[in-house]
């Protein structure tokens, strides 16, 4: 949540403003699946992608500069998101190609 940026004293978040927004973005999250049920990982794959790719600008942008340590957390946070959402729509291609291929080989051996 981008107002989360605004919370804190001197850049800093105390442990209420943290609290805060971890109990309303997580209140979001539960609201957004209850309204609207649908895959999480179907659901995430535009955000990892996105993700993906903004990642790779601020890394080459940022190249020889130093970033904070918030935005450092929240962006290896991220990419464990992102990893865990290639991971498995990765597995799931392989799953429904393995199997077509089975569904395919049984079809063949019924004709014979």
């Amino acid at each position: 949540m981008f107002w989360a940026g605004e919370l804190g004293h001197g850049g800093r978040f105390t442990g209420s403003d943290l609290f805060a927004v971890v109990a309303l973005c997580g209140a979001s999250g539960v609201a957004w699946q209850l309204l609207h049920r649908r895959d999480v990982v179907d659901r995430l794959t535009h955000f990892a992608s996105a993700f993906t790719v903004v990642t790779a600008f601020l890394v080459v942008a940022a190249w020889d500069s130093s970033l904070s340590s918030a935005m450092g957390a929240g962006t290896g946070l991220g990419a464990v998101l992102v990893g865990l959402v290639y991971t498995e729509q990765l597995l799931r291609d392989r799953d429904r190609r393995q199997a077509s291929t089975r569904a395919t080989a049984h079809s063949l051996g019924r004709a014979s």
